[in-house]
């Protein structure tokens, strides 16, 4: 049977609200019934009517089920029977499942089955002409804008980046409302944020300028370019890679750690970018969820803390970073093994990758045998020959020096390119354990 930590029980909340709602219901004297089985907790919660309300947690997936007439999902009840079985598990009688909650699962299974049916359908449906002719159209209208910004940059280039004081919140904008009828939503978006750069982060604007000026070159020349360079700049540019495509590809088996999730601002929502590695190979990658403002809300890819016995599909690019899981299973989170990761080694590296792929925005690292060290008003990682900055919120600085203790860890970082700053995900205490940020 699958445990789920307080993190990962946070992290499958709608809002904080709810979850302080579900934590006010983790007094067994609210649940007259709590039974479990392989497959899935269920109880019946005393609401303030005559009948309990009947709440179940399929604990695979997970999935949630409540007779309550809340809106939100998983609601408090849901939550509160994970938060109960975590805390006080031998509450929790094994029993064989009632008729509504058999029902339940038995449709759950028929749903998905259904839906891999019209899948594979669908995979075999499209018609091949159609959607060349589809994209084709794209492309075209993705050429026209992409060359309208070329010589939106170089008209930049010529003037200077000097001379755009003033007037460059203005002229991203114009430009951005043309690449959004181009259907180059991502530039566009890139183009917004630019303009809303402080005047005099100069370096910032010219990365952020050249990285632009890039994408729009190597689109140009695209068919020139060697595959992966294409597929990389396609990405870039928002054109989408079908999963069947990504899935096809070659799997990678492993036991993948959840290290961290980054959460950015996108149109009309966020992404969250999961972090994963997988020590045996010693390779990353992030598996990514959309969360659209309105739409209803979805259970994360990936829990805070979990590992994976699977295999992750890379799309295609020139670095093998974003994912897809194939097979996924949910097991106990091993102690992080040793091992020598230098600060001068991960330096190297994310160097390497940028020299590569001077597309990337960040690059995952590892350090091993690394301590903590004051400098001036902020702090830094070092070992025996090298230091890193580290910027960190004031309570991340204070939970990183409390559990850290002055003993030396391994941590897990983001180099970030514009920056040239460090963003920590998360690191190993002397037990192996993780501390995730």
């Amino acid at each position: 049977m699958p445990a789920f930590t307080p993190e990962q029980i946070a992290s499958l909340a709608p809002d904080a609200a709810s979850l302080k709602a579900a934590h006010g219901l983790t007094n067994p004297g609210k649940w007259p019934l709590l039974h479990a089985s392989e497959q899935a907790l269920w109880g019946h919660c005393q609401g303030s009517g005559k009948t309990p309300y009947q709440t179940a947690v399929e604990l695979h997936e997970p999935a949630f089920k409540c007779s309550c007439p809340s809106r939100k999902f998983p609601c408090k009840h849901g939550l509160a029977l994970l938060l109960l079985h975590a805390q006080r598990s031998e509450l929790f009688t094994p029993a064989e499942a009632p008729n509504w909650l058999t029902a339940w699962l038995e449709k759950r299974t028929q749903t998905k089955e259904a839906k891999a049916a019209k899948a594979a359908k669908t995979e075999a449906a499209p018609d091949p002409a159609a959607q060349q002719k589809r994209q084709d159209a794209r492309r075209k209208k993705a050429a026209a804008g992409l060359a309208d910004l070329q010589l939106w940059l170089d008209d930049i280039l010529r003037n200077g980046l000097i001379a755009l004081r003033g007037t460059l919140r203005e002229r991203c904008r114009d430009m951005a409302k043309r690449m959004i009828d181009a259907q180059l939503g991502g530039i566009a978006a890139e183009l917004q944020a630019i303009g809303e750069l402080p005047a005099d982060a100069q370096e910032q604007h010219l990365y952020r300028l050249t990285r632009l000026n890039l994408l729009a070159e190597n689109h140009a020349r695209l068919e020139a370019l060697p595959s992966d360079v294409q597929a990389e700049t396609t990405a870039r540019l928002g054109f989408p890679v079908a999963k069947e495509t990504v899935l096809a590809g070659a799997a990678i088996p492993g036991l993948w750690q959840h290290i961290g999730t980054v959460i950015s601002e996108i149109d009309r929502g966020e992404a969250h970018a999961h972090w994963l590695y997988d020590a045996a190979s010693q390779r990353f990658a992030y598996l990514l969820d959309f969360i659209i403002r309105g739409a209803p809300t979805a259970l994360p890819s990936v829990l805070h803390g979990q590992a994976y016995a699977g295999e992750l599909c890379y799309y295609p690019g020139i670095h093998n970073l974003r994912a897809l899981a194939k097979t996924w299973e949910a097991v106990a989170p091993p102690p992080l093994a040793p091992a020598a990761h230098s600060i001068a080694q991960a330096v190297e590296t994310a160097q390497q990758g940028y020299a590569v792929n001077p597309l990337l925005s960040h690059y995952p690292l590892r350090v091993d045998n690394v301590r903590l060290a004051r400098r001036d008003d902020s702090l830094a990682l070092i070992d025996d020959t090298h230091a890193l900055p580290l910027a960190l919120g004031e309570n991340a600085r204070l939970h990183l020096l409390a559990s850290s203790g002055g003993a030396a860890f391994s941590a897990f970082l983001l180099y970030e390119y514009e920056t040239r700053g460090l963003r920590l995900l998360s690191f190993s205490d002397e037990s192996g354990k993780l501390h995730i940020y």
